[in-house]
């Protein structure tokens, strides 16, 4: 296996980072509201409120893996193979 290993880190940390998103995805609980309610105005903006807890917890967690999947898969295409 050839190449920078920089690159090596970036995606070994840009699967572990993967993995772990798609788990923080599936541990949270469904909100029940389908696409329809949410464009009508239904819920009444609960979702733009913070949230305590484990939810809020979750969410922000999701909120930071998804930066970190983003910003990794951007720095995979920047650093030379």
């Amino acid at each position: 296996m050839g190449g920078s290993p920089l690159f090596w880190l970036v995606l070994a940390l840009f699967v572990l980072v993967s993995v772990s998103l798609t788990a923080v995805v599936l541990l949270q609980e469904p909100k029940q509201a389908g696409l329809g309610d949410g464009l009508s105005g239904g819920g009444g903006g609960q979702d733009f409120g913070t949230s305590g807890g484990t939810r809020g917890g979750l969410q922000r967690l999701t909120i930071y893996l998804g930066v970190a999947w983003g910003s990794s898969a951007l720095l995979l295409q920047v650093i030379p193979r």
